[in-house]
């Protein structure tokens, strides 16, 4: 089958279901990315034509997140008879008003999605806690079926080696907005009151790269690395640190959250849903406003055991790549 594959294609999680898709059938990809300012709405002409063109030749059109492109391309699809699938997990089902974040705050970006979402041949959310976003905020929403979103375990395999007495957050963040969404001030303000601890900030970019840089001056135990980062120096801060923290005010998965974890560090995470589901009974859940709670439990996690870390790294496995795989391949076809 030909299927027109759109999404940001330079995240690892689209990746995956890229590698997925390409075992069994054509993809004809297509990046969503338009950008901001004055461009973006040329650029928002240009990649639906783009994608419509390519619907044209295809048999199937696949969406990592609907937005303001995925509606037209939708109905084109369906009126030809042609299957669209979309994967729900992100600020497409994601609702926070008091921060102005998720596509229901804007009355015609969630006009394009919710509508996105119900024409759609099939729904695919990446958690339970995805499943009732969309419940709730997309009320008539064509047929559904979470998928867990997935890491390759393989890629992230266990370690025992020696830790260090180190906590770790990674993110791909480029903007301020994210930067609160992702709890990275609640990292810093936990450093700031964990002076004697070591914290690492990996990945961040952009105008979210100097607000860090900014609030974390005054701080000689953080180390802030710009990203983008390779697999390989990925790979090496995973298996130094001893504890992997994410804060966020809201996820609908946490996929940096389980690669951690595959590679045996303890997880710290808010008390989000999606990150319970990840986490299960292996970590620390914790209210993101007690920073004192946090630090403390990233004292405890320094002295956790390999039989520790090999359960957080086995409970992820229920995550993994292939499992999703098997089960999108067997929906779509």
């Amino acid at each position: 089958m030909i299927i027109t594959f759109v999404g940001p294609t330079q995240s690892r999680f689209v990746q995956n279901d890229i590698e997925i898709l390409r075992r069994r059938h054509t993809l004809r990809l297509v990046n969503a990315n338009i950008g901001r300012g004055s461009s973006a709405v040329i650029n928002l002409l240009k990649l639906q034509w783009q994608i419509v063109h390519s619907v044209l030749g295809s048999q199937a059109l696949f969406f990592w997140f609907a937005d303001y492109y995925s509606l037209l391309p939708t109905i084109v699809a369906r009126l030809l008879g042609k299957k669209v699938y979309i994967v729900a997990g992100g600020f497409d089902v994601t609702y926070i008003p008091e921060v102005k974040s998720g596509a229901r705050v804007r009355p015609l970006r969630w006009f394009l999605v919710r509508n996105s979402h119900r024409f759609a041949t099939k729904v695919f959310p990446v958690s339970n806690y995805a499943q009732h976003l969309l419940d709730t905020n997309s009320k008539h929403h064509g047929p559904s079926e979470v998928i867990y979103n997935a890491v390759d375990t393989k890629r992230f395999p266990f370690s025992s080696t020696p830790r260090e007495p180190i906590a770790i957050t990674v993110t791909q963040l480029d903007i301020v907005l994210d930067y609160l969404l992702k709890g990275i001030d609640v990292f810093i303000k936990t450093a700031e009151a964990s002076p004697n601890v070591k914290f690492q900030l990996v990945g961040i970019r952009g105008e979210a790269l100097a607000f860090a840089l900014k609030e974390s001056a005054h701080l000689k135990n953080i180390t802030i690395i710009e990203g983008p980062v390779t697999y390989e120096a990925l790979l090496r801060y995973y298996y130094n640190a001893s504890t992997y923290c994410q804060l966020s005010m809201d996820e609908t998965f946490g996929v940096a959250t389980a690669e951690a974890m595959s590679c045996g560090c303890i997880p710290i995470v808010s008390e989000v849903p999606s990150l319970r589901e990840v986490t299960g009974e292996t970590g620390h859940v914790i209210d993101r406003k007690d920073i004192n709670g946090i630090a403390k439990a990233i004292n405890e996690s320094f002295t956790a055991g390999e039989n520790d870390r090999r359960k957080c790294s086995d409970y992820v496995k229920k995550f993994d790549l292939e499992r999703r795989a098997e089960e999108l391949l067997k929906s779509i076809e």
